[in-house]
């Protein structure tokens, strides 16, 4: 069984790529999406918080402020491999 986050086939717009991690648009919901690049649910807490940190910086750019967005780490359709989103807040505090 192949694993789409494993893929990544369709890029629609990478924000960062390490070797650990990349940030793209989501091919589903088109938000910013971390995924660890590495098949697993578990990385190290340093890990975390650099990942975090660039969806975060991602995240800014992508809905153009701070404000607009969470970081959301529910594995949803996935289940198995590391990725977090940054979804549009249900609320916007920035107007």
């Amino acid at each position: 069984m192949s694993c789409d986050l494993c893929i990544l086939e369709d890029r629609t717009n990478t924000y960062v790529e390490t070797d650990e991690f990349i940030i793209l648009d989501c091919d589903s919901c088109y938000v910013p999406m971390a995924v660890w690049k590495e098949h697993t649910m578990s990385i190290s807490e340093e890990n975390e918080k650099v990942m975090e940190n660039a969806l975060r910086e991602s995240a800014i750019k992508h809905y153009e402020n701070e404000y607009a967005w969470h970081i959301d780490k529910n594995q949803r359709a996935i289940s198995d491999h590391l990725h977090w989103h940054a979804r549009r807040a249900q609320y916007d505090f920035s107007e």
